[in-house]
């Protein structure tokens, strides 16, 4: 049989490997598509879908390699993205025990809330990096409001996607799961 502690490294290993893969998706191909105004933020998708799963532990630890990845791709100094996406990881994990995330409202409520708070401490975090010369976009601009409706109308599917792989990256009820393979 396997350990928890093994099965609790399988799952955050297969977790870190989908946001590996949706940052080099949001990074490299969305991002050269000409006709997206803004591109949707797969990666706090996934992010918050892990936390909802997973619990606070496990949200900020995916959110902070989610950010780290973003840090390395996209080329803002290191950190910026890191303690953004730790602190939303975080922030979702509190409501795991919660909120049922299935169904067609749950993801896209929790998306809505995430990405306005996303966007809320890009404007804090940013005063902690005065040399980057970043794009910040406020609540009130309409790149904002292309990134919340396509993360809001993105969330449901995502979070159906992600749940094919239920079995493989949630650390719930591990004796369970272990039982069962």
């Amino acid at each position: 049989t396997i350990e928890k502690g093994e099965y609790m490294l399988k799952s955050f290993l297969i977790s870190i490997f989908i946001l590996l893969c949706a940052t080099i998706l949001e990074s490299s191909i969305l991002s050269n598509i000409s006709f997206f105004y803004v591109v949707p933020d797969i990666v706090l998708i996934c992010s918050i879908y892990f936390a909802l799963l997973n619990g606070r532990t496990f949200g900020e630890t995916t959110g902070f390699f989610s950010g780290l990845f973003l840090d390395f791709i996209t080329g803002i100094p290191l950190g910026f993205n890191c303690l953004l996406r730790t602190i939303i990881g975080y922030i979702a994990g509190l409501f795991s025990e919660t909120i049922i995330i299935s169904g067609i409202v749950i993801p896209m409520l929790s998306v809505g809330i995430g990405t306005i708070v996303k966007t809320i401490l890009i404007q804090l975090i940013a005063l902690f990096f005065p040399n980057i010369s970043i794009y910040l976009p406020g609540i009130i601009s309409y790149n904002f409001l292309y990134e919340f409706l396509f993360n809001v109308a993105l969330s449901p599917f995502l979070f159906k996607f992600l749940s094919f792989f239920k079995k493989q990256i949630s650390i719930k009820n591990v004796k369970d799961l272990v039982d069962n393979v």
